[in-house]
């Protein structure tokens, strides 16, 4: 061999000794989808792919590429006897297709990023979903029923948007874009002549000039199987990617335990680790079913309380509509309304039962102590129930929309310009503005399992009583109801704010143990701006200047009927008088948010503006490597103060926790802003309604360009080629978790990236093979084999992730083959604080995290939380063996920089060189400019070389 050595040369001989490597170095990428050459340090040429498909895929070196003679220490080549290989996983993420349409390209591409926009808030609900008390055991005494909450708070935003649709289809365009039909006498060549005409919305397309001749009836039947398409469409946005990768996950999901075997033989496992966690697409599906149910409810009530009370002038005030009569039964059995009050009750008993069910739905894997069979198999579960209420709400819908097509040609909009354009919009959006705050209240105690014995008898009086409050506010009976209301609110709010304090781990969870509430409050107000975005902004659309429906002057009317009749030479001129100006009127609710958004958003940009002029205050003090040593000599040289640079962006944007924090307080502020507003009925003068016109006027303006940006931004993102979610980093780290809370939320690309990538592990390690099979060579071959997982970023909580999924593999949890280095991850102070009960110190078995001081120059002095006890096994002692003199040597290394602006040490940060963590160099020695290294280029760092070797030697000195 040795002279075939010798003729071949040193690069081919090598590549003849390393035939056969004995470890596998699995490089996962993170949030910033690092492309796979990128991944393994090389050109785009010099890989290939050796398993997977376009959205989840392995890279290895061509054979070209490994014989390539390279200088010494060139961290493109692995350590002697290790293959490297890359997992690309971001597609998943960011790419999806729409049935029928496919790789889209131009308009319909940049409509569907749109669309993708609008289900931003059910992902967020979904995010609150993990963060609660996760690991609450079921049948408790006292259970929390944080769960149900979060999920009952999902539904609330699909009524929300299915409230949006039908605002913009009846309560705008039905209801005020088509007038009455209308007989005027007018002046023609040779006499006088009657024509019928309908006024409308000349902004509108001249395709829907034709619905004028249709009777009023028709048109809103029409306009109400829109606003369903939109709901619909909005759902199916949010199942595009699930068709693509969720229904793979059973063919790459590995040999698991024989039936029957206990989970936690010793200590119990942890979340992540138990059956059933990363498999209930089938379970959760029954919300879809719960959700499109109660959406097609609320709009066969929207419709049948509208015409219902159409022809009662009293009733077309939502305040005081039970002190006038109107839910009698002089009204509700009167001719002609029986078949429109069955509908509304039918409705609000559908809407109940489907609340009910979506609160009582249980989607967590089975609880330590079980045994595999227990577990009901995710296929056989029954959806059975929920289908039929999803029938009865479309045949429900049905019912409303036929019944509608055929009520006649009469006026649509009450003849009152006061009144609400369509009366079953009056009070909807503000019912649900008011449920959103009252849940985002409760969701402040989740974390200390607030009992739903409080919460839920305190919610039902809120609500209620508001509702009571407003259908009979007057008299001694209103300020009773309202007082009963208040102390109810006030008494939530106490027990909650109470029961979080008193809980003794808020210091090591994530905004101080309120992370549902911030989380809920966030998704709230985003779906509230893009709701009341979408409506201001089609209301300012409609509004074009210069239409007949418009003008404000006599000069204006006389230059638009110019204008009309020089369009159209051919038609006889007809002379009439302009018809009176028209301005649209928009529901209660979403012009009041707007005004309070707005208000409450310069707030917090002021707090922004203070908190940046106090760090630029602070830049004369540098920051050591290590929080809370001695501070280094004031910075002189260049790259000493380029260092100091970037640690202090670094420090500043380690503060985002406190950040979204008040993002998320802002928006609850503005929600209950909203709430407090005066009545909008009652016209406001003097000071204060100039005020008020002047906080409309451009409030609605800012709304609708944030509204008209967003859209910008993401129609003009992405490539032609594919369709390419907005903002890639918002949903890499949205998307992890699997849907749980909403239906219509982006799916879980973990739920295929998990058990791939413990599909990978298992295949080097032969784990998926039957011994029996094998000859005894293979079994030899594949007993010397061992991984690294080397992960970057959200790689290192996809890597966690895939460990203590193998952890009901035939090794069980403390498998000595495998190895953790991670660089630059957010495990310890972001998921482990956030979601305490999958990341937590208690299951990493690693020092907890303080969250960052907002106003000091270094973030981290002073942070440290007390110690946890863990009752569960844990990863770092699944990763523990002992070692020489029966010293424990734990397989684990990870790397970070105090100028990563999102890295973080996964234990606790240390120099000393003992521990897991260890510090990468901040300066990037081989490039050819001074470059301060950030987070990204770890595998290039000597450090990374340095531990992986050792993690190497490691696992070679373990086992066979």
């Amino acid at each position: 061999m040795r002279p075939m050595m010798r003729l071949l040369g040193r690069s081919a001989a090598r590549a003849v000794e390393e035939a056969s490597p004995d470890v596998l170095e699995l490089r996962v990428h993170g949030v910033a989808n690092t492309p796979p050459a990128a991944m393994l340090g090389l050109d785009p040429t010099q890989i290939e792919q050796v398993d997977g498909d376009q959205l989840g895929s392995f890279w290895a070196a061509t054979p070209r590429a490994l014989g390539t003679e390279r200088p010494e220490g060139d961290p493109r080549v692995p350590p002697p006897g290790v293959r490297r290989e890359g997992y690309s996983w971001g597609a998943m993420a960011r790419l999806s297709t729409v049935p029928a349409v496919g790789r889209a390209s131009g308009l319909v591409a940049g409509v569907i990023r749109a669309l993708w926009v609008l289900i931003i808030p059910f992902g967020l609900a979904n995010v609150a979903y993990w963060s609660r008390d996760a690991d609450e055991p079921s049948g408790i005494r006292r259970p929390s029923a944080a769960g149900g909450l979060v999920r009952m708070f999902g539904l609330v935003l699909t009524l929300l948007w299915v409230a949006t649709a039908a605002t913009v289809a009846l309560g705008i365009v039905g209801a005020q874009c088509y007038g009455p039909r209308t007989t005027l006498d007018v002046a023609v060549p040779g006499g006088v002549a009657s024509v019928d005409y309908v006024q409308t919305c000349t902004a509108l397309p001249d395709q829907l000039d034709s619905w004028a001749r249709w009777s009023s009836g028709s048109r809103t039947a029409v306009l109400a199987v829109l606003a369903a398409a939109a709901v619909l469409t909005l759902a199916a946005v949010g199942s595009t990617g699930r068709l693509r990768y969720e229904r793979r996950m059973s063919g790459t999901k590995s040999r698991g335990r024989a039936p029957g075997t206990a989970l936690d033989a010793g200590k119990p496992w942890p979340m992540l680790a138990r059956p059933g966690f990363w498999t209930h697409s089938q379970r959760s599906s029954v919300l879809w079913y719960q959700h499109l149910a109660a959406s097609f409810a609320l709009l066969a009530v929207l419709l049948a309380w509208h015409f219902l009370y159409r022809g009662e002038p009293q009733c077309w005030q939502a305040t005081g509509m039970g002190a006038r009569g109107c839910l009698g039964s002089d009204v509700w059995a009167a001719a002609g309304n029986q078949g429109w009050a069955a509908m509304i009750g039918l409705g609000i008993l559908l809407l109940v039962v489907v609340a009910w069910r979506v609160a009582r739905l249980r989607l967590d894997p089975l609880p330590h102590g079980s045994v595999a069979t227990d577990a009901v198999p995710d296929r056989a579960v029954s959806r059975a129930t929920d289908a039929a209420l999803f029938l009865v709400g479309v045949a429900l819908f049905g019912w409303a929309v036929a019944t509608v097509a055929t009520s006649g040609d009469a006026p649509l909009r009450p003849a009152d310009a006061s009144a609400v354009p369509f009366l079953g919009l009056a009070a909807v959006p503000s019912l649900l503005i008011g449920l959103m705050v009252v849940l985002c209240v409760v969701a402040v105690g989740l974390r200390a399992r607030l009992w739903a014995g409080i919460w839920v008898p305190a919610v039902v009086l809120s609500v209620g009583g508001a509702v009571i409050a407003l259908l009979w506010p007057d008299g001694a009976g209103g300020v009773v109801t309202r007082s009963v209301v208040a102390v109810a609110f006030v008494g939530l709010l106490v027990v909650a704010v109470r029961a979080n304090v008193r809980h003794p781990s808020r210091a090591r969870e994530g905004w101080a143990g309120r992370g549902p509430f911030v989380l809920l409050a966030t998704a709230a107000g985003v779906a509230m701006v893009l709701s009341a975005a979408t409506v201001l902004g089609v209301v300012a659309w409609l509004e074009a200047p210069g239409a007949p429906e418009n003008a404000t002057a006599p000069e204006q009317v006389t230059a638009a009927l110019e204008a009309v009749g020089t369009a159209d030479r051919l038609r006889d001129p007809v002379v009439v008088d302009a018809a009176s100006p028209v301005r649209l009127v928009t529901p209660p609710g979403y012009v009041e948010f707007a005004v309070m958004s707005v208000a409450v958003l310069v707030v917090g940009v002021l707090l922004m503006v203070v908190l940046a002029a106090r760090m630029g205050a602070l830049r004369t003090k540098p920051l050591p490597v290590i929080p809370g040593d001695n501070p280094p000599p004031r910075p002189e040289k260049g790259v000493d103060q380029a260092v100091q640079r970037g640690r202090r962006h670094a420090a500043l944007a380690h503060r985002a926790e406190r950040i979204v924090g008040i993002v998320g307080t802002t928006f609850f502020l503005a929600l209950v802003g909203t709430l407090l507003l005066p009545d909008p009925d009652k016209e406001v003068t003097g000071f204060w309604g100039d005020l008020w016109a002047l906080g409309v006027q451009w409030s609605t303006k800012a709304v609708v360009l944030v509204f008209a940006l967003v859209v910008a931004s993401v129609v003009g993102a992405g490539s032609k080629k594919a369709l390419a979610r907005p903002w890639g980093l918002l949903w890499d780290l949205m998307c992890f978790l699997p849907r749980a809370a909403h239906p219509f939320a982006p799916p879980c690309y973990a739920e295929r990236v998990v058990p791939e990538l413990r599909g990978r592990i298992d295949t080097w390690l032969g784990d998926d093979r039957d011994p029996a099979t094998l000859s005894a060579s293979r079994r030899r071959e594949l007993a010397d084999r061992r991984v690294v997982l080397s992960a970057h970023s959200l790689g290192g909580v996809v890597a966690v992730a895939a460990l203590l999924a193998r952890w009901d593999g035939p090794a069980g949890p403390c498998d000595d083959r495998v190895a953790l280095l991670t660089y630059g991850t957010q495990l310890r102070a972001y998921f482990g604080r956030f979601f305490p009960e999958l990341f937590g110190p208690a299951v990493l078995g690693t020092t907890p995290a303080g969250r960052a001081r907002l106003w000091a120059a270094d973030p981290w002095t002073g942070v440290a939380p007390g110690p946890v006890t863990s009752e569960t096994l844990t990863v770092v002692e699944s990763l523990t063996a002992p070692g020489p003199g029966g010293v424990p040597r734990t397989r684990w290394r990870s790397l970070w920089r105090r100028t990563d602006f999102i890295g973080f040490p996964v234990d606790a940060y240390a120099d000393d060189g003992a521990g897991i963590d260890h510090p990468a160099q901040e300066v990037d020695g081989k490039a050819y400019l001074l470059t301060i290294a950030a987070h990204s280029g770890y595998p290039a760092a000597p450090e990374y070389r340095a531990q992986l070797d050792d993690l190497v030697r490691t696992l070679r000195g373990s086992g066979g």
